[in-house]
């Protein structure tokens, strides 16, 4: 099933049937896909970079509250909501292992649809919020406060490399992951993912808005191997395709 430009979700959990789940979830925007177990849903998780994944704590093979931590520690998989489902007696360590919500069992299947909607509905508007600011700025119009000039220039040099992210941006600064997470978060609410993300969304619009270079070239451009992921993320920012943009240049 192509899930290009809908929301991907990523099911560990054997007793979460996605067929009934996609009907708790309102609209045609969701594409609920499952794993056969931990380890698969972990190396899922890398390979399709789901917008949200629901985990039981108990996932054979690799278990839930390490499924998060790691998705939540890696750059390319951060921007991802974790829903951990779990006994009640261990919801505080499921937070503390990063997840975004936690859902006791046994869970009622509407409230789960409603907690999705809500997380991601969350995330679109923080990152609609930040696209906006970003995008009204002028490529030569330089940021008020000196750390997040900084922070963008690091990005705008390294803007190609697929690779480059947190613990590639901290060294360069001279700051621990921990710290840059914390300074960024105070200074825009955002997530270091969310602002790598958001600038390169910003310098793909410009290239797109040429008219000159084809799609999967303005991907590669701006770091991501995948077209079709791309075209995914860049309508999540922008509320349409980046074919759609090249189209309106002709």
């Amino acid at each position: 099933m192509n899930s290009e430009g809908r929301r991907l979700i990523l099911i560990i959990e054997n007793s979460i049937n996605p067929h009934n789940l996609g009907r708790d979830i309102a609209g045609n925007n969701f594409h609920v896909i499952e794993s056969n177990g931990g380890a698969e849903g972990l190396s899922l998780v890398r390979q399709l970079k789901p917008d949200l994944v629901i985990c039981d704590i108990s996932s054979s093979s690799v278990g839930g509250m390490s499924i998060c931590a790691e998705i939540k520690s890696d750059a390319t998989t951060s921007h991802a909501s974790v829903i951990l489902l779990g006994p009640v007696s261990q919801q505080i360590d499921g937070l503390r292992a990063g997840a975004d919500d936690y859902i006791s069992l046994p869970f009622d299947s509407h409230a789960l649809g409603l907690k999705i909607e809500n997380l991601i509905r969350l995330r679109d508007a923080m990152r609609g919020k930040v696209v906006q600011e970003m995008s009204s700025q002028s490529e030569s119009k330089e940021l008020n406060d000196q750390f997040l000039k900084k922070l963008e220039q690091l990005v705008l040099e390294n803007i190609a490399d697929p690779d480059f992210g947190v613990h590639e941006m901290a060294f360069q600064i001279g700051i621990s992951v921990s710290v840059l997470y914390r300074k960024l978060r105070l200074h825009t609410g955002i997530t270091v993912n969310i602002f790598v993300k958001t600038i390169r969304m910003k310098r793909a619009m410009k290239l797109l808005e040429t008219g000159i270079y084809p799609v999967n070239e303005v991907a590669a451009a701006v770091g991501y191997e995948d077209s079709k992921y791309f075209s995914r993320e860049f309508r999540k920012s922008f509320g349409k395709t980046p074919a759609e943009v090249k189209r309106g240049t002709k």
